[in-house]
């Protein structure tokens, strides 16, 4: 987050933050925080701290649930071969892996697949289809995609293959012909939740699968567990930025408890090369360590070793797989920073016209980092941004946006100068040939430009203002019960007052690490791109700052991350 020199503090209801804090026995601030949150009442809150499985959306209405559901069980008790495949990043690599998983403990033949970033790409086509044919599949269930692959479905039809897609991406009509599309995006799906990651939707298939082999009392009541998956669901939907309320919140609230205290060998494995010390695992943990050496698979090599790892059940193996992610990983490093470098001036050469959107290509950009790239400029320069790195006469294409502007509608607006497209909102991917690329950044723009565009940096308000004698662990564990954190339910940022600066430093080439005495002991705080501040610290500061477990100090005493520039604060 880009600093800032100044922060308010949000105002609310007085009496109901006092209400609710008594009422819950909670302190005054988190009370504060749970109200700006909306749950104004001790039943709503208790509900909100206390996500509950009982409480996920009933499956009712979701659109060919239960006939994918019957076509599946049909091939597990006709020992039919079912084919699965999944898309090459985190969250259709988890897909997958569920799947596959659950198909095995219930004595299914299987043969998974993942999409190779740079042979068939992002998507279902024609060529996996023949793969999995070639071995005997009848059945294959698409996961993370399938939704707009009508060339493969068509393929799978004149092969005989039955198609079942488990997916969550925007829908464009027609659906393919296939046995079974589930995707609350589909106009005619009544399930209400539309904000799933495909690995929540590839839980309830899963469910209603061993639902459909009990009515036909081939598996007994309750003998395979779908929850036994959770800490997959949580992977996969923290990865993919969904966000975390309603049954995103229920799933991974018990998917991160699942990793924390029984964790499959490849997450061991995959948590010990990450060095993750907490004996509690957030969503940070996956988002900033789990989930980049998973994504590190597709990006620079083959997802397959991240589905390996996800599957396997030996620990030996499962160290093997996670060494060969961390290499991966360091390799990917190195090739985003270079194409980061290039990319970034030549945007800084574009807005020298203050377009309204960043759109940069390059010749041998690497097609697995462009979207970390793509992030990068656009959360630096606070406007959506779009990436294409050229290998050919064909230029494969990111784009990211931070709520500024719908980047699927812009590119479908703009889909006759792209080869395919998509997405979401807020990230999507394109084709683009080399002939027909200034059209296309001709036309993407003139569409921004049409489009109400957010562009100034909303003023940073905090959900309270403490005073340094408040950070404790009694603070710490109620803020762990507000988690998990991420999209649609933020980190709350509290004002704390009265912090004297022990001692300040860079570290990590650009950031701040600061010692911070509280009346009861000390605090460390870190400081993103704020280094430069380490010479001009006053004695006595207050910050902007969320506030987590300190892992290098045991985890059980709070840690600071802030969100601006300390503060000067004149001693009373």
């Amino acid at each position: 987050m880009l600093a800032r020199a100044t922060w308010s503090v949000a105002e609310v209801d007085t009496a109901q933050t006092e209400s609710l804090a008594r009422d819950l026995k909670i302190s005054n601030p988190v009370a504060r925080c749970l109200v700006l949150r909306g749950l104004r009442d001790a039943p709503s809150v208790r509900s909100f701290l206390d996500p509950r499985l009982a409480d996920l959306s009933r499956p009712d209405g979701m659109a060919d649930l239960e006939v994918a559901a019957d076509r599946t069980a049909r091939a597990v008790i006709h020992g039919e071969r079912i084919g699965i495949f999944g898309d090459y990043d985190v969250d259709g690599v988890t897909s997958a892996a569920l799947v596959t998983g659950f198909l095995g403990e219930v004595g299914a033949s299987t043969e998974t697949v993942v999409a190779d970033r740079f042979s068939g790409g992002y998507g279902l086509g024609a060529e996996v289809i023949d793969r999995l044919a070639s071995t005997g599949c009848r059945l294959v269930v698409a996961v993370d995609c399938g939704s707009s692959d009508h060339r493969a479905v068509e393929r799978a039809a004149d092969l005989g293959v039955d198609v079942v897609i488990v997916d969550h991406h925007r829908v464009e009509a027609p659906l393919p012909k296939v046995v079974a599309c589930i995707n609350p995006q589909r106009e005619d799906c009544a399930f209400a939740d539309k904000t799933m990651a495909a690995v929540g939707l590839a839980f309830y298939f899963v469910a209603a699968v061993r639902n459909a082999l009990e009515r036909r009392r081939h598996l007994e009541r309750k003998a395979v567990d779908p929850r036994s998956y959770l800490d997959l669901v949580a992977l996969g939907t923290v990865a993919d930025v969904m966000p975390l309320v309603g049954n995103n919140r229920i799933l991974v609230s018990h998917g991160l408890k699942q990793i924390s205290t029984n964790p499959r060998p490849g997450l061991t494995a995959l948590l010990r090369t990450a060095r993750v010390r907490s004996r509690k695992i957030r969503t940070d943990h996956i988002a900033y360590q789990l989930a980049p050496r998973l994504n590190a698979a597709g990006r620079v090599a083959s997802a397959e070793d991240a589905l390996a790892l996800l599957l396997t059940r030996d620990p030996r193996q499962a160290s093997l797989l996670a060494e060969r992610l961390e290499q991966l990983t360091v390799q990917r490093r190195s090739v985003e920073e270079q194409v980061t470098v290039e990319a970034r001036r030549r945007a800084e050469e574009a807005l020298r016209d203050d377009p309204p959107v960043i759109i940069v290509a390059g010749d041998g950009w690497h097609r697995g980092v462009i979207g970390i790239v793509a992030a990068r400029l656009s959360e630096e320069f606070e406007r959506p941004a779009f990436v294409v790195g050229f290998d050919g006469d064909l230029g494969t294409g990111s784009a990211r946006a931070q709520g500024q502007l719908n980047l699927f509608a812009t590119l479908n607006a703009c889909a006759a100068h792209l080869v395919r497209f998509g997405g979401h909102g807020d990230a999507a991917g394109f084709v683009v040939t080399r002939e027909g690329f200034p059209q296309a950044a001709r036309a993407i723009t003139d569409h921004a430009r049409s489009t109400a565009i957010v562009r100034s940096v909303r003023a940073l308000v905090c959900d309270a203002s403490i005073s340094a004698r408040q950070l404790n662990a009694a603070i710490l564990g109620e803020l762990e019960r507000i988690g998990p954190f991420g999209n649609g339910n933020p980190e709350p940022v509290f004002e704390i007052t009265g912090l004297d600066v022990l001692d300040g430093r860079v570290v990590g080439g650009t950031h701040l690490k600061l010692e911070l005495k509280t009346p009861t002991g000390t605090v460390s705080a870190f400081g993103p791109r704020m280094g430069q501040l380490a010479m001009h610290l006053p004695p006595l500061v207050r910050v902007a700052a969320t506030i987590s477990a300190d892992e290098w100090r045991g985890g059980d005493v709070p840690g600071l991350r802030l969100v601006s520039s300390p503060v000067a604060e004149i001693s009373s």
